[in-house]
């Protein structure tokens, strides 16, 4: 898998993550937006290394 569209995947799963949970939230304060991102970067992080392991995977077999 191409390093510029592992990235790029990463990215939409933060930003739809975000977006996703302050909907949910429903409350717009700066505290609720900084946690809400953080959490985004976790899960991009966590989703990116997913991904990248099943290619790693997929590749070796």
């Amino acid at each position: 898998m191409n390093t510029k569209r592992l990235i790029v995947q990463v990215i939409a799963a933060i930003l739809l993550y975000v977006i996703i949970s302050l909907i949910l939230e429903k409350e717009y304060t700066n505290a609720i937006i900084l946690r809400e991102i953080i959490e985004g970067l976790i899960f991009g992080l966590l989703y990116g290394l997913f991904i990248w392991f099943r290619e790693k995977w997929k590749n070796r077999e």
